[in-house]
């Protein structure tokens, strides 16, 4: 008979081995990574009615249930995206720390050894040996340079890229197989009318999962057939169903060296949508926020010193006499040499053309380390700092003027720009990088010891009418008088501000107009090129203002300042750069920034030290809980497996019995 003794033996029998079973099954995958332990659910079977009562009928299968809490591993996944997003920051940016502290490959042993040299000249301005160290210890400043931006701005961010490349091949492989399981447990699901889940399938799935939240961030949902989608960002779909949808790495719209993260439901769609400032978590976006707030920053700043510390001493050079009498030439590379200026401005790869603009730095005292992007809204051209400010417009007529050549000035930036070749068209952007490259391009390019400007310059600066107190600045000699060669087109000259305050002109010394008038630029650095000569009014004008600039040097004019060979007059001025505060609006010195630069890294790096930290004890928690739950325990299964075998035996023996039985009832049939 279907119940009975015989039935409810044969049910217990088979629940006793469905217990062994599962019991083995966990022992066997005591090491299995990700596996959940598994324990047999049985429920009794309705009994048969008999008179007034029931009579059991044994037992049978309710489910094969995996331990898993739900709640506990989410923990695991935020905590385990979490630790390794702030762990992947750390290890870049300790190895960026590093490299800028170290005195054997940072800048500030080079500045100390570079000012040392200048110091030697001050001591001894004829001495050729002097002369020689500070060239090449100049060489070594620009060379140190050079070295930090080939190992910050190429080999790490190289290294970064391939990271990013193998992360995104990585992820999609995981949400390929998750896909792949979706579908199978979608399956299993579906069979029997029991629809007992498929646990190792689950236990697989959960694993990718895991596994991929220490690349990305991920959010779930559980749906009713068992599959799951997997979404990323503001709702970014990665697995829906049995569908993976692939990211991809894509070079940057402004920087082909620069990767971002692409997708699109269709693989070979050429224009992908970015979604890298929509990532969280995980270690493929902390190589982003390494890249985007650690290195580049890095090589801005370096940039920006970099390009100060040229400018500062060409500058310097070319008020100063050298050993033979003749004006300084510059130690370091122009910063406005013609290739540099074209290499600040980015073009987009959405542009439909290329316009190349020529960005010229003005006033490295106000030369910020930030990047300014640009629009062309088919009339003006819009200028934005990093923040989404405006810093300034172009109408239609500047365009016009900067197209033929005029520099203009962008706000209070330090900036102008000109353009090289118009091709402009509505919905162009531009990305503006004055500082990128600007540890790349120093270079000390004077090799004659004799050409080194000790001696101060034989000029008088002399106020006739200055009611504000202005400050006039002989910002540089450029040598490019078209009147006359030397510092000065006469022997004296007369800088003459007109009554509005908004232009000047230039006159020698008979009175006669050499120069002007011209429009006084905002930041009051004045170009002149009629007379070779840069000069900055600092303050506010009045209008009116007259400055006189004369020859001291000239017989029957001034002889104040007879050139010598001993003088260093100049040099004690370039000393003074080792103190003196020409960056950062007059805030800060050139050790000082660097050691700004040093700081900020390191307190980042720390920072991030904490926060890995941090995390990595949270997830070994939320692991350790969640192995509470899931994992297997020998002992407990050792104690399982007496457990089903005694029930196995009296299964076995209630069957013995019904058998026994039945014989007998045969027997006595007969």
């Amino acid at each position: 008979m279907a119940g009975g003794i015989l039935g409810t033996g044969v049910s217990g029998l088979a629940a006793a081995q469905y217990g062994l079973d599962t019991t083995g099954h966990n022992i066997a995958n005591v090491n299995t990574e990700g596996y959940s332990r598994q324990r047999v659910e049985t429920v009794s079977t309705v009994g048969n009615a008999f008179r007034s009562t029931f009579l059991g009928n044994g037992t049978q299968l309710s489910a094969i249930e995996r331990t898993f809490n739900e709640y506990n591993f989410k923990e695991v996944m935020f905590n385990s995206s979490q630790f390794e997003y702030n762990n992947t920051n750390y290890v870049n940016a300790s190895r960026i720390d590093n490299l800028l502290a170290d005195p054997d490959t940072g800048i500030t042993v080079t500045f100390e050894e570079m000012f040392d040299g200048i110091n030697g000249i001050v001591e001894e301005p004829t001495i050729i040996s002097a002369r020689n160290v500070l060239i090449g210890r100049s060489e070594t400043v620009a060379n140190r340079f050079n070295t930090l931006f080939e190992e910050v701005g190429l080999q790490h961010l190289g290294a970064i890229n391939e990271e990013i490349q193998t992360s995104v091949l990585e992820i999609n492989s995981m949400t390929e197989e998750i896909a792949f399981l979706n579908t199978k447990i979608q399956v299993e699901n579906a069979v029997g009318s029991q629809g007992f889940p498929p646990n190792d399938l689950l236990d697989k799935r959960d694993l990718l999962l895991k596994r991929l939240s220490e690349k990305i961030q991920v959010k779930t949902i559980e749906l009713q057939d068992g599959t799951m989608n997997v979404t990323v960002g503001q709702g970014i779909t990665l697995v829906t169903g049995g569908i993976s949808i692939p990211l991809s790495a894509e070079r940057n719209e402004f920087d082909s060296n620069m990767m971002e993260i692409g997708i699109s439901a269709n693989s070979t769609t050429e224009n992908k949508s970015i979604i890298t400032n929509q990532l969280d978590g995980g270690s493929l976006t902390g190589l982003f926020d390494t890249r985007d707030n650690m290195i580049l920053p890095a090589i801005q700043e370096l940039g920006k010193l970099a390009i100060a510390i040229a400018d500062s001493f060409n500058r310097q050079q070319s008020l100063g006499l050298d050993l033979n009498g003749d004006a300084g030439q510059n130690i370091f590379r122009d910063i406005n040499d013609p290739q540099d200026v074209l290499a600040r401005t980015l073009n987009s790869s959405n542009n439909t053309n290329k316009t190349n603009f020529e960005l010229y730095i003005r006033n490295t005292e106000q030369l910020t380390s930030q990047e300014f992007d640009m629009e062309y809204d088919g009339t003006n051209l819009d200028i934005y700092d990093d923040a989404g400010n405006l810093v300034q417009q172009f109408d239609p007529a500047d365009i016009a003027a900067m197209s033929a050549g005029t520099q203009l000035i962008i706000g209070d930036t330090g900036l102008a720009m000109a353009i090289d070749v118009n091709q402009l068209s509505a919905g162009d952007e531009f990305r503006l990088r004055p500082t990128y490259y600007g540890a790349n391009q120093i270079e000390s390019i004077i090799d004659d010891p004799e050409k080194i400007a000790a001696a101060g310059n034989p000029l008088d600066i002399a106020e006739v009418n200055n009611p504000n107190n202005v400050k006039f600045n002989l910002y540089e000699i450029t040598g490019n008088s078209s009147v006359a060669p030397g510092p000065l087109p006469d022997d004296s000259i007369s800088i003459e501000i007109d009554a509005t305050g908004t232009t000047y002109q230039v006159l020698d010394s008979g009175g006669a107009v050499i120069s002007g008038p011209s429009a006084i630029p905002a930041d009051q650095i004045i170009d002149d090129p009629i007379t070779g000569i840069r000069f900055e009014l600092e303050g506010v004008l009045a209008g009116s203002e007259v400055f006189t600039i004369t020859h001291a040097d000239n017989p029957g004019v001034n002889e104040t300042k007879a050139f010598g060979p001993g003088n260093n007059e100049n040099i004690l001025a370039m000393l003074a750069f080792q103190s003196d505060r020409r960056m950062d609006g007059g805030t800060n010195s050139f050790s000082e920034a660097y050691a700004d630069l040093v700081t900020s890294v390191g307190v980042e790096t720390k920072s991030r030290a904490i926060s890995a930290d941090s995390f990595g004890t949270l997830l070994s928690g939320a692991e350790q809980r969640l192995a509470g739950i899931q994992g297997v325990n020998l002992d407990e299964e050792a104690a399982n497996l007496i457990q089903y075998q005694q029930s196995y035996a009296a299964a076995a023996r209630i069957i013995t019995v019904a058998r026994e039985t039945f014989q007998t009832l045969l027997s006595a049939a007969g």
